[in-house]
């Protein structure tokens, strides 16, 4: 009866330890995807806010979003398995983990199962429980050699790399080819309830290097405009007057 029961504990503790690794792996592969979505979903509000500058409404909607995804991620894929890896949660019962362990082991498929359900026999079935227990020590004698962990390769969870390095290398990329389309929308999205005022589409510079001269003589001001939308005019305000510059060329104006 003692031999029975301890060789019965033996079984339950090894497909709690499977249990226990298959929640870990969805730990690990929740990690992955939650690495995935964050770059994914930054890549996709800090373009939209970058190219569209959306007003404050807009902006918020795309930042609480992102927020709300990230933590759904969290929640659904990291959290809940974490919890049941600890049994703080629903966690797989002893007859489902067989029927997954039965997937990958096909000998013991029906085996493990019908160890469990004769358990459950024995205790309400006094009678031939010395009957039932000799059959179930046969079935876990069986069952001893058989590594029900080595059912969960963690290791696989490697091939969901790709989904994570394929967008962290589009951000790398844009940091370096254009690091104003993150830093701006970043800063934005960060400061979603601010109102902006959009950014002119081109940009002066003042080709002189002296900006003084003696007051009631006449002064050339050379101008140069960058950018990719380029004004046809140009006027210098000073104070109550108004000056029109004179177009050399299509990006320089005196």
């Amino acid at each position: 009866m003692k031999a029975s029961t301890e060789n019965y504990v033996y079984l339950i503790k090894k497909i709690d330890g499977f249990i226990r690794k298959y929640y870990l792996n969805k730990v690990v592969k929740g990690s992955i995807f939650l690495v995935s979505s964050l770059f994914v979903a930054y890549i996709v509000v800090a373009m939209a806010e970058y190219f569209g500058h959306f007003d404050p409404i807009v902006r918020s909607i795309l930042f609480y979003t992102f927020i709300a995804v990230n933590l759904f991620v969290i929640a659904a894929y990291i959290l809940i398995p974490l919890l049941s890896y600890f049994k703080l949660g629903k966690t797989l019962s002893h007859e489902q983990a067989s029927a997954i362990i039965g997937q990958h082991f096909a000998p013991v498929k029906d085996k493990l199962l019908n160890t469990l359900q004769l358990k459950k026999l024995s205790d309400l079935n006094h009678a031939q429980r010395s009957l039932i227990d000799a059959s179930i020590n046969q079935k876990i004698a069986d069952l001893k050699s058989v590594p029900f962990t080595s059912a969960i390769h963690i290791k696989e969870n490697r091939k969901y790399l790709k989904y994570a390095v394929a967008p962290m290398a589009v951000i790398v990329f844009i940091f370096f080819a254009s690091p104003s389309i993150l830093s701006e929308s970043t800063t934005r999205l960060i400061n979603h309830t601010k109102r902006f005022i959009k950014k002119a589409p081109f940009s002066f510079q003042i080709l002189n290097k002296n900006l003084s001269t003696v007051q009631g003589s006449d002064y050339t001001l050379m101008v140069k405009l960058t950018g990719y939308e380029i004004p046809s005019e140009l006027y210098l305000e000073d104070g109550l007057n108004t000056f029109k510059l004179n177009r050399e060329n299509t990006i320089r104006f005196n």
